[in-house]
């Protein structure tokens, strides 16, 4: 007997269950699949094996109206079965998944501007329901609206005495077993999914995380690789804050192949019916950003001025995902400042790209944000939390501008200007506008403070500055402007 609900909201998840036999060998192949129809369109959706005879199939449908589907397979009933639901709008904060936009820039689909503020939590979801808990009251009143998650979570990262830590069923030995996977372990993940979809943040899914070919890393052949890419982007696929990083290639390739990632590319997009943001992470040379299965860029990379470079270069959206972690240790990239932190963020930003967050300033017990979650312990976040205020409250889709080369400038033609300083200590600042009046703001980016200067500006004009450390000037033309629906490809001096 098949059970489905008749009505769901437009990017939610529409749910097909079916009983069927208790067989591990439906992990490789469901023997299940469906096609989803709405007026011309058309989507497959592959099934998934569920564990103790459970078959799924999952669907996010994009367009409100009827909907109809019908179901094929070896696991299906006989002669196939057809049914039909319909999607209802989109509910309160429910704005559909996030989309590239304008070449370089994000948006949900709905339209709503969205501007990564990334994190790293690699293993939170492996932790027990305490920890997770308090992870997801930590990012309530902090500024991230994306965090990293590796699927297959490093030995010695889940916390003491949990089970499921891994999407692989354990073998006899107590090993993995690539040929298996484990429902428990998915569940969980599932539930993560949800919580951080409730308070309006991305999760970004690493499949293949950095290691994975070190001693004591599951081993798995390239069929085996294969089928966790299918069997995770098929159950996955549907909820709408997923975003997917094929692998995190650390400082290089390692023994896989540009083939070998071509062909799992192929399978993801195959089974990823709603067309997900995808990319994978590595160094600068790690990868030919270029090809078109790429969304966007993700860089480990600790020079965020080369994000001018590379949007200029890929004109796609250049994301700084591991710019390095505000701690102590004896890694550079694990040490940073708080200050080195912000500042990687501001540059990123005022480059044109999006720096993200790490954090790994240990406990007491030994956990640390980045891998764990809990609570951030670091001074960076508040600061991040001003930025995004800042760019929330500025227009949509600014630009960098390629002629204010001693000062990363973001930019609106003739509207608005968000100049940042990063090291420097200017004592002035000089501009020149075509037509306006503009009022100007000193910006303290580490004390947090916004200052209004009393007078207004035409043209030409000097601005005094205190020739301290952490500033930034916000030039804003005073009156009514017009929204752009694009980013202005034309770019000023400033």
């Amino acid at each position: 007997m098949i059970q489905y609900q008749d009505a769901v909201e437009r990017y939610g998840i529409f749910e097909l269950r079916m009983k069927g036999n208790e067989d591990d060998r439906l992990y490789a192949d469901s023997g299940l699949r469906a096609e989803f129809s709405n007026g011309e369109r058309h989507f497959e959706a592959e099934g998934f094996y569920d564990g103790d005879g459970r078959l799924l199939i999952r669907f996010m449908p994009d367009e409100e109206g009827d909907w109809s589907f019908c179901v094929e397979g070896a696991s299906a009933p006989s002669g196939g079965y057809a049914g039909q639901f319909r999607c209802l709008p989109a509910g309160d904060g429910n704005h559909g998944p996030v989309r590239v936009f304008g070449a370089t820039h994000f948006a949900y689909a709905d339209g709503k501007p969205y501007t990564p503020f990334g994190t790293l939590l690699a293993a939170w979801h492996v932790q027990d329901g305490s920890s997770r808990a308090r992870t997801i009251r930590s990012l309530e009143a902090l500024p991230f609206n994306k965090a990293r998650m590796s699927v297959i979570p490093e030995a010695g990262h889940a916390a003491t005495g949990e089970p499921a830590i891994s999407p692989f069923a354990a073998s006899p030995d107590g090993q993995p077993d690539g040929d298996r996977f484990e429902p428990a372990y998915f569940a969980r993940l599932e539930e993560c999914l949800e919580s951080l979809s409730r308070i309006g943040v991305e999760a970004e899914l690493i499949l293949f995380p950095a290691g994975l070919e070190r001693e004591g890393a599951i081993r798995l052949t390239p069929e085996q690789e294969e089928r966790y890419i299918r069997y995770a982007v098929s159950r996955l696929s549907a909820y709408r804050n997923v975003w997917w990083t094929m692998a995190d290639l650390g400082d290089g390739c390692g023994q896989r192949q540009d083939a070998d990632w071509r062909t799992y590319f192929r399978t993801l997009r195959e089974c990823d019916y709603g067309h997900h943001l995808t990319t994978i992470h590595g160094i600068p040379s790690a990868f030919d950003w270029g090809v078109p299965w790429l969304t966007h860029v993700s860089l480990r990379q600790e020079d965020v001025m080369i994000a001018s470079d590379f949007t200029l270069q890929y004109e796609k959206p250049i994301v700084i995902d591991d710019c390095g972690r505000e701690g102590t240790g004896s890694n550079p990239m694990d040490a940073l400042t708080a200050e080195d932190m912000l500042y990687r963020i501001w540059e990123g930003l005022s480059r044109g790209g999006f720096a993200a967050h790490g954090e790994t300033l240990r406990r007491a017990d030994g956990t640390s944000w980045s891998v764990h979650g809990g609570e951030l312990l670091g001074e960076s976040g508040a600061r991040i939390a001003f930025l995004r205020g800042l760019l929330e409250d500025a227009p949509s889709c600014l630009t960098y501008s390629r002629f204010s080369h001693d000062a990363s400038t973001l930019v609106q033609k003739g509207e608005y200007y968000l100049q940042y300083y990063g090291p420097h200590r200017f004592t002035s600042r000089a501009f020149a506008m075509q037509e306006g009046e503009f009022a100007v703001d000193l910006i303290d980016t580490w004390n947090m403070t916004v200052e209004r200067l009393d007078q207004t500006y035409q043209q030409r004009f000097q601005i005094k500055l205190p020739g301290e450390l952490h500033g930034a000037l916000r030039v804003r033309k005073i009156g009514e402007s017009t929204p752009l629906d694009e980013p202005d490809k034309e770019q000023v001096t400033a």
